[in-house]
This record gives structure tokens, sequence and C-alpha cells, in this order.
């Protein structure tokens, strides 16, 4: 059993350099550091079209990619009519596509929209130190107003800084914020 602090994720896209040159035509400047060493925000944000709605202002997150992905929550699959599968970083085959413009281009990305996979971030040398496995399923205790367990993935390598990752949607259902801690209680989980 160990603690771990809650990370909460909002809406956001990933790009290729490729990708990104066709939405833009300048160089994106970073706003803000993220938890995750070498990760960061950047100063430029994307509309995102589907089948019902649209939503403006989804921040592009660095550095570059070597695949486009886009990740939302359930109620912004509802607002822009899609069904995307809940998959972890980069498992993108059969996903939900969607239409993306930016400040001088658009581009439609095929099979890049998921629903994040909720995930526990952390070094190679917390893999030994907590006695878990990378890829590792294990269950998430929240305690608080609301007493919860959730299912969550053990994503490690050589940056990694632990930090249990939602979105916004899991965060609001269990009344967590940015930092709260919860407790990683089981692996592996049967």
């Amino acid at each position: 059993m160990f603690k771990v602090n809650v990370g909460v994720s909002n809406h956001h896209i990933h790009l290729t350099k490729e990708a990104y040159e066709k939405l833009f035509k300048t160089p994106y400047n970073v706003y803000k550091e993220l938890s995750q060493k070498g990760q960061f925000a950047t100063d430029k944000m994307v509309t995102i079209v589907g089948p019902k709605g649209k939503i403006e202002r989804l921040r592009f997150l660095g550095p570059y990619r070597k695949y486009n992905q886009v990740e939302v929550s359930k109620s912004d699959a509802f607002l822009l009519g899609i069904n995307p599968p809940v998959r972890q970083s980069g498992d993108l085959e059969n996903s939900e596509s969607i239409r993306v413009i930016g400040e001088d281009g658009e581009i439609t990305l095929d099979s890049s929209v998921i629903i994040a996979e909720a995930h526990v971030h952390m070094s190679l040398e917390d893999l030994d130190k907590y006695g878990v496995k990378n890829k590792e399923q294990v269950l998430v205790k929240v305690n608080g107003n609301r007493v919860a367990y959730i299912r969550a993935i053990i994503k490690a390598d050589e940056t990694g800084v632990l930090e249990l990752h939602i979105d916004r949607d899991e965060a609001n259902a269990l009344l967590l914020e940015q930092g709260s801690q919860v407790e990683v209680i089981k692996w592996p989980l049967e």
C-alpha cells in the first residue's frame, strides 16, 4: 500500500510535428510545465468539431509525439456526439475521429480520440520501491467525502513522477482536486 497524489487532466491534444505545422504557422511557446518531467502545456489551442458539437480552446501539450491523440472526458464525448473508447495513451486503433481547427488550418484526425484510462505514473525506481510492475492493473482507494475504489494501470518510465492521473469527470464524481491523496491498496487486481 502506498499513497499517491492526484493529477486531474482536462481535455487536450497531442500532435506530431507534421500535424502541428498544418494547424499553426508560428512556433509554440511553453505556457506551463506539467508534473511529468519533459511534458508541458503550450500557448497554442485548437477547436475540435464532432458530429453534434465542438469544444474550443483545447490546449496542445508538448513535446511533439509520434502520433496524434485527442483526450476527452465522457461529458465532452456527449457534447461532441462521439463515443471514444477508454484506453491507454497511444492505443488508438479503431478509436474516434475528429476535425481539428488551428490558427492557420484544419485537419481531420482519424482514429485519434480516446478517454484516457486512469493511470499511476511512476519512475522505474518506484516499481521496485512499491513492488509493482509496469502496465499492471492496481486498485486505488479514494477516502474523503466519497469513499470509492477505481482501477488504474501502472505507467512507468525513466522520467515518471509518482501521480495518479484521472480526467475531470472522474475527479468531479469522486470529489477530488488536483493534489488530493489516494491510496494504491491492492495489486495485482484480479
